[in-house]
Formats: C-alpha cells, sequence, structure tokens
C-alpha cells in the first residue's frame, strides 16, 4: 500500500504537476523528507525503541501514516484536465519493459541507469551507517550526531534546488558527486566528514531525481513509475548491501544484537561506495551532451 500511494501514485503527481524549470527545487525538497523523518524517529522515538515498546511505537507510526493519506484525499489535487485512460492494465504494466520503449527513450533509461548506479553507491554504507557510528566510531549517542549532520546537509540540499533549475540537472551533478566523492573519501581517512558526504548525496539525488521527471513523456508518468522503481529502489537494495557486506566480511571486531553475534562495519565501504559512485560518470556525461542539445 505504501508503494502504491509514494512510489506510484505521488511520484507520477509530481511528475505531472512540474516542469523542468522547477522540479530542481521540488526535487531537493523531496530528498530531505526520508531524513527529515529519520531525524523525527531517531530522535524523538528512540527512547520507545529502547525500552521495548514496539507496539505503542508502531502503532503511532501506522495511525500517523493513515491519518496522513486521508488529509491528502483534500489536499492533493490532481488536474480537472486528467482523464482516466481505458488501456489494458497488463499493457500498461509491461509498457516500460519493451525495448522498443527503451530505444524511444535513451535519455530516460540513461537518466535510470545514473540514479541506479548512485543509489548503489549509497546503499553500500547507508545499512550500515549506525552501526558504524555506534561500534566502530563508539559514537552511542548517535542521535545527536546524526541529527546535525541531516540538518545541515538539508539546508544546503534545500539552498541548491534553485542552482539545479538555473545550470543544468546535469551540470550541477558533477560538482555534487565530486563533493560526495570527497565526503566518501574523507569517512575512510579521517572519518569525520559525514556531513560533506550527505551534502553530495542530497544535492545529487535532487539532481537525478528531476532529470529523470524532465525526460519522462508527458502523458506517460505513472507507465514508467514502476521501472524507476526497479533502477531507484530494487536493483541498488540488492546490490548495494551485498557489495557492503563483502567488503565488512573480515571484521575483526563484532558487537551482540537481539543474542546473535554481528560483524562490525569498517571505513572500507565508504571506499568501495566512493569506487562504484565513480561509474556514474558513464551515463551522466553522456545525458550532458543530451542536455546541451535540448
Amino acid at each position: 500500500f505504501g508503494s502504491n500511494a509514494n512510489d506510484a501514485a505521488f511520484n507520477a503527481y509530481v511528475t505531472d504537476i512540474t516542469d523542468s524549470d522547477n522540479r530542481g527545487r521540488v526535487e531537493s525538497v523531496l530528498a530531505i523528507l526520508p531524513l527529515i523523518s529519520m531525524l523525527i524517529i531517531f530522535g524523538g522515538f528512540d527512547g520507545l525503541t529502547q525500552q521495548g515498546k514496539w507496539r505503542e511505537f508502531f502503532n503511532i507510526f501506522g495511525v500517523s501514516v493513515s491519518v496522513v493519506g486521508l488529509v491528502s484525499l483534500v489536499l492533493i489535487k490532481d488536474s480537472p484536465r486528467l482523464t482516466p485512460r481505458r488501456d489494458s492494465y497488463f499493457k500498461n504494466l509491461l509498457y516500460g519493459l519493451r525495448p522498443s520503449v527503451v530505444r524511444e527513450n535513451p535519455q530516460l533509461y540513461l537518466s535510470f541507469a545514473a540514479f541506479s548506479v548512485f543509489s548503489i553507491a549509497v546503499q553500500v554504507f547507508f545499512p550500515y551507517l549506525i552501526i558504524y557510528i555506534q561500534n566502530y566510531l563508539g559514537i552511542k549517542d548517535y542521535a545527536i550526531v546524526l541529527g546535525v549532520v541531516l540538518i545541515f546537509a538539508s539546508v544546503v540540499s534545500v539552498v541548491s534546488g534553485r542552482f539545479i533549475d538555473r545550470v543544468g540537472k546535469m551540470r550541477f551533478t558533477v560538482p555534487a558527486a565530486a563533493i560526495m566523492l570527497i565526503g566518501l573519501a574523507a569517512m575512510y581517512f579521517v572519518r569525520g566528514n559525514a556531513g560533506v558526504m550527505m551534502r553530495g548525496y542530497m544535492m545529487m539525488s535532487a539532481a537525478l531525481g528531476a532529470n529523470i521527471r524532465d525526460w519522462t513523456p508527458k502523458d506517460k508518468a505513472g507507465h514508467f513509475q514502476g521501472i524507476r522503481m526497479i533502477f531507484a529502489v530494487m536493483l541498488p537494495m540488492i546490490i548495494g548491501p551485498a557489495i557492503g557486506a563483502e567488503v565488512i566480511r573480515n571484521s575483526d571486531s563484532t558487537y551482540m544484537e537481539l543474542g546473535q553475534l554481528k560483524t562490525v562495519p569498517t571505513p572500507g565501504i565508504f571506499l568501495a561506495a566512493a569506487a562504484v559512485l565513480l561509474l556514474t560518470a558513464g551515463p551522466v556525461l553522456m545525458l550532458r551532451k543530451s542536455e546541451k542539445k535540448r
């Protein structure tokens, strides 16, 4: 239900109501929302989980999401010009997987590829980040550290939105990737530059996300949301953590969680993420050429 609401319906809606002149600003705000959610959960509700009050924890967020859904019925309105399609459901479902459609939309699928490689790089370290902060760096009050980093990075992300629209998505992606790369390298060597890494991460996410919307055919926003999720979520969440797990496999340090002995993540996950991030250069450079020709 959550994927139907956010990943399918809401993302198609955002594509419909934005254009190439404001998508950078919109995406820069959307990029920070998951991180603000992390701040709320870890900052305001971590005490419930520490006390083992999982029933209360899940009830609070289950009710909250349901209330937001009901309020959205009133607040979010589709364009009055939007009309229901009468096409075959299964035809629409498989539309974005057709080779002919890929050939007709090369820039869109290059955008998907760039976002996918970027997301894989993020997933190499992100699932292990809190464990790394707690058990490798020895910072037990991680919520405070994470909060400061995420708030500062979120402000930078929102401010950068205007520059994304002004200079062009792919042109902006290059320095954003460089900033993220520097942050990842710093986390490996000096282990104290999470702020730089997260700023680059959100700036790059906003630029690449806006670029996908720019290349999405105007009457096909819903058709491509499933394809977008394959590249943006499914593949990265399979490939990225697997790479991270291989990197930390030989770690000598362990910790105990829920009665199980687990391996402590090492700084190598950031270097591996940086190596994957470099692979975005191919599709990004090709997209820059397309952007110049528009």
